[in-house]
């Protein structure tokens, strides 16, 4: 399993070189080409033990490479415990606990780097994305806060303009999270992160001025979202034989991946299980990986999971439905929560 995980790390970061290495050739695009880098290599390190199949956390199945990472972060907490004081370390360490889905211990990391570092923008975004990814994915009014201040102290960190977009449209600052993200386009990112940011700004309708969201419709016409012939809807119902089991506010997870497929969902949304009787909607918009998208005529598989546990893995005792959908065919489906995973 060990060459396994080496591997993976070299895919990762040929595609990360894939996506970074056009844009460092110009000048003014270099900051969003690294930064695409390093989201990339996260996302490869952070979605794929999240979303396969493999069981990471078994021991017996990965013998060898487990203690060799606990090794490595085990040396870097002793030089931190000696050096306290390093920031740089830190966020190392911080890094590394994301990867391995430690949040509250990147929280902590993280933590430390801000505290001795206030005008440290990697530390803010660092700390705010960690309590993010620990709160299922939702922007907690703390982590808006440090995703502000990133912005305060580095303007035009790509990073700090995507997330402070997303938290922008989370407290209803349409006109802020316009201006981020057109900002950040206005950097020329890949082709894939651009049509994540198209889709999100067409979510936010026309702009104030009555024009259409960049890249939508010609002024005066109604906006036309990117995902209009994308779209999965599904009405989500449960089965009355397992409905005794429900509680109102258990974290619900719907998502479209591949049929068969191992690897991420192309749309994913967190919700509560105060959504099931009400339609729910997955588009590009909701994609996790760019590029990786629902499109029309691709023929999906849609999962309903209670996960009681809040996390996306299934677990025994979770409630949870499947259906494929045609996208662009089908219309709005009944999605039918009915089984209970073993």
């Amino acid at each position: 399993m060990t060459l396994f995980v080496v591997v993976a790390a070299i895919m990762a970061a040929l595609a990360a070189s894939a996506v970074a290495v056009p844009l460092l050739r110009h000048r003014q695009s270099r900051m969003l080409g690294a930064a695409a880098g390093v989201l990339i290599v996260a996302a490869a390190a952070a979605l794929y033990p999240l979303w396969s199949n493999w069981h990471w956390h078994d021991s017996a199945q990965n013998p060898a490479a487990a203690p060799d990472v606990a090794a490595m972060v085990a040396k870097l907490e002793a030089r931190l415990r000696d050096d306290p004081n390093d920031a740089a370390g830190w966020l190392m360490l911080g890094r590394s606990y994301v990867a391995l889905e430690r949040l509250d211990d990147a929280i902590v990391a993280y933590d430390h780097a801000h505290r001795l570092d206030l005008g440290n923008a990697e530390a803010a975004l660092g700390l705010g994305e960690a309590m993010s990814l620990r709160a299922g994915g939702n922007i907690t009014p703390e982590a808006a806060k440090l995703f502000e201040q990133a912005l305060a102290v580095e303007p035009g960190n790509p990073k700090a303009l995507l997330y402070g977009g997303f938290a922008a449209a989370a407290r209803g600052d349409v006109a802020a999270a316009r201006t981020r993200w057109l900002a950040l386009k206005e950097m020329h990112p890949p082709a894939q992160i651009e049509q994540l940011l198209d889709a999100r700004i067409a979510e936010l309708g026309p702009s104030a001025a009555g024009g259409a969201p960049s890249g939508g419709a010609a002024a005066g016409s109604p906006p036309e979202s990117p995902a209009s012939d994308a779209e999965v809807s599904v009405n989500l119902r449960i089965a009355p034989a397992i409905k005794a089991r429900l509680t109102r506010e258990a974290p619900l997870f719907v998502f479209a991946r591949e049929p068969g497929g191992k690897g991420p969902p192309l749309a994913a949304k967190r919700l509560t299980s105060a959504a099931i009787g009400t339609r729910i909607h997955l588009s590009p918009a909701d994609s996790m990986i760019p590029g990786r998208v629902l499109t029309k005529g691709r023929r999906v598989s849609i999962t309903a999971r209670v996960s009681f546990s809040g996390q996306p893995l299934q677990a025994a005792g979770d409630l949870y439905g499947e259906l494929t959908y045609d996208v662009g065919q089908d219309g709005t489906r009944d999605l039918l929560i009915d089984r209970v995973a073993d």
